[in-house]
């Protein structure tokens, strides 16, 4: 327990996990900054074309969901609150729905959906397993 706050500290995997989220969320804003960039100047990436405006609104707004949905689970698994399992949960499955509408709007590989989709995995699994996780994960 912490001394100042009698709150179990939060350590081990959850804290692996709270850097895979950081990491997940920080990919989300660089590929959604990136993806405003080259819509504005194709030609950076080799491109000829524009992307379509409907399949850029829809990347970046996702996106932009994501990022600020792993800012809430922060919060959430900082506050120690139990409310972060479920939410990781639904995190997890918005992320591989969202995988699996960019590729459907050919965003996304169907090798980059397989590999995407591991974290979202992992991040379920261990939620629902960790004993860590619900003793740390009370309030």
């Amino acid at each position: 327990m912490e001394p100042e706050t009698g709150r179990p500290p939060i350590r081990g995997w959850l804290i692996v996990y709270l850097i895979v989220l950081a990491g997940l969320a920080a990919h989300g804003l660089e590929l959604t900054i990136a993806s405003l960039i080259i819509s504005a100047d194709p030609s950076l990436a080799g491109l000829e074309s524009f992307v379509p405006l409907p399949a850029l609104l829809f990347y970046v707004i996702t996106n932009t969901l994501l990022i600020l949905y792993a800012v809430l689970l922060f919060v959430l698994i900082l506050r120690r609150r139990r409310s972060a399992i479920a939410h990781s949960v639904v995190y997890s499955a918005l992320s591989v729905a969202l995988l699996i509408g960019w590729h459907a709007f050919h965003m996304k590989s169907a090798l980059g959906v397989a590999i995407d989709t591991i974290p979202s995995i992992f991040i379920v699994l261990y939620v629902l397993i960790s004993k860590r996780v619900s003793q740390t994960l009370r309030r």
